[in-house]
């Protein structure tokens, strides 16, 4: 029986992709740059902010990346309201029912700690999540598997003894490299052949279907 269950965040627990979307290409505007399709910030997200702006600025502007990502696309992330933002079906009576089962729930994203603080005072705060954990100075975001190591030891659980959910390639990888089991979610921004080969052997179709998953395990 598992202890823990450590989730992604966007693509995995909420639909952040409207919000994330229009957050980029208002930076990009203000820049001077071409804006990005919703297909485009799909395939752009999963591996933290400042790749994520990287990958959005035309090529000849990447050496900017970093400089673009602090001072432009932050300011005008962290006052996003997360209007667009909303959960999956299903999501709450899974939750719900992994928390009766004595088991428990934390985040680990690569979306700023900030970032996914607010989004735990507001749209996650119904789940009871025991820890939320955002990418941080000084700690490398996934697919390192040091956060997620971090949560679990919070937690008192080891990592034999929990599962890590999400719905990228760098989730796959991130519970390989914790030493954890790992299912990967297909409502979100992969699709299953993505995922599969990355190393993913377990999929979930919906919150359903995963909340079942992880009872087994």
């Amino acid at each position: 029986m598992l202890k823990a269950v450590l989730f992604d965040l966007d693509g995995t627990v909420l639909d952040t992709l409207p919000d994330l979307n229009a957050c980029m290409n208002e930076a990009l505007a203000q820049y001077g740059c071409p804006t990005i399709t919703l297909d485009e910030t799909r395939r752009y997200v999963g591996n933290g902010g400042l790749l994520y702006a990287s990958r959005a600025l035309p090529a000849e502007r990447r050496a900017e990346a970093e400089h673009f990502y602090k001072d432009v696309y932050c300011p005008v992330h962290f006052r996003c309201k997360n209007e667009r933002t909303k959960p999956f079906p299903g999501e709450a009576e899974c939750m719900a029912a992994l928390r009766a089962a004595g088991i428990r729930l934390a985040v680990v994203t690569n979306k700023s700690q900030r970032a996914a603080d607010e989004l735990g005072q507001t749209l996650l705060r119904p789940y009871g999540f025991s820890v939320i954990f955002g990418n941080r100075d000084g700690i490398p975001v996934k697919p390192d598997p040091t956060g997620a190591r971090m949560v679990l030891e919070e937690l008192g659980v080891d990592p034999a003894e929990a599962a890590f959910v999400g719905d990228g390639e760098t989730d796959v990888q991130t519970a390989k490299n914790a030493g954890m089991r790992g299912v990967s979610v297909l409502w979100g921004y992969r699709t299953q052949a993505q995922l599969r080969a990355a190393g993913a052997e377990r999929f979930a179709h919906t919150f359903a279907e995963l909340q079942a998953i992880l009872l087994s395990m």
